[in-house]
């Protein structure tokens, strides 16, 4: 390559015995890889921030370095080398204004006087056209719905709306109230209206499902 500084590429080019045109495509052609495919695996790896797994190194290799390497062969070399992608778990957003409250009830499903212990919960029913929700508030002194509400949209909407409706038929001051833990009774307008109507909130632990068990079997029977 030095004598071409020093000749003009036409005599270079007779005297080698080949064509003009042979010998750019000689001198454009893609140099070699002399680095080892494992060392070449493990920059890729550690430039990426050991975030590229197996198949997205091979994708680079065959991409930009014009290596066509087996999927299989890149594992077994990250295997080797005690490497794999970082996997970044991905946060669950947090459910905005939700307020706690502590389990009141206790699993104390016995009253001897109506409307002071209620239980609610939402469950899905599925029809032919739809799927529909319920909310339904049930009252432990005799296992009676007190309230429900039907909808096609599981917004927050479905607790307040049957709480609503309740408030409309009694007075429920210093009632308990006991649901899970769902966004439905942490949102801030179903919270500040249990305030508002001088109603005790009582919540399950989360994961808890068995203070609910009477008003999910009487779900069930819907």
């Amino acid at each position: 390559m030095a004598l071409e500084t020093q000749y003009p590429i036409t005599l270079l080019t007779k005297i080698a015995g080949v064509s003009r045109s042979a010998y750019y495509r000689y001198k454009n052609k893609p140099k070699p890889i002399t680095i080892g495919i494992e060392e070449l695996i493990l920059f890729i790896y550690k430039k990426s921030g050991q975030r590229k797994g197996y198949r997205t190194i091979t994708d680079t290799l065959r991409n930009h370095y014009h290596l066509i390497v087996n999927k299989k062969k890149v594992l077994r070399i990250m295997q080797e080398n005690g490497i794999q992608s970082v996997i970044r778990k991905k946060r669950k957003p947090k459910a905005e204004n939700a307020t706690l409250k502590e389990n009141i009830l206790n699993r104390d499903f016995e009253t001897d006087t109506p409307y002071k212990k209620l239980v609610t919960d939402i469950t899905y029913i599925p029809t032919r056209r739809q799927m529909v929700y319920l909310c339904i508030i049930l009252d432990l002194y005799n296992n009676e719905p007190l309230a429900w509400t039907v909808s096609d949209q599981q917004d927050k909407s479905l607790s307040v709306d049957t709480i609503k409706q309740l408030s409309r038929k009694c007075s429920l001051k210093d009632t308990l109230i006991h649901s899970d833990q769902g966004v439905h009774y942490t949102n801030k307008e179903y919270v500040n209206l249990l305030e508002e109507l001088s109603v005790i909130q009582s919540m399950s632990r989360k994961g808890n499902c068995w203070d609910r068990s009477l008003c999910r079997k009487l779900l069930r029977s819907f």
